[in-house]
């Protein structure tokens, strides 16, 4: 997703993702280009992300009550960074427990 709003498609819904060990195979990975340490994404690109979020719901390849993680909490990174992982977890189906 980029902050001017538009979604870029990675693998696509039906394909296995290589983004995060022990979860590629039960999971999608919505990536934000930039980095979010000390700032969030902007608001265009926040949308964009609970829009697709959304999109996979009604479309049925994203169960209704999906958990929503932050990349760190699969691998061992700084990934979404601190300020877009503290926002995360404000979100509806955030949970603390992959």
């Amino acid at each position: 997703v980029g902050e001017d709003g538009n979604v870029y498609e990675g693998r696509g819904w039906g394909k296995t993702g290589a983004h995060a060990p022990d979860f590629n195979s039960k999971s999608i990975g919505i990536c934000v280009i930039g980095t979010f340490t000390s700032k969030l994404p902007n608001a265009v690109a926040l949308k964009a992300v609970k829009d697709l979020i959304s999109c996979g719901v009604s479309q049925g390849k994203i169960k209704t009550a999906y958990k929503l993680l932050g990349h760190r909490q699969a691998k061992a990174t700084e990934c979404p960074g601190n300020k877009f992982y503290e926002e995360i977890k404000t979100w509806p189906n955030w949970t603390p427990n992959p």
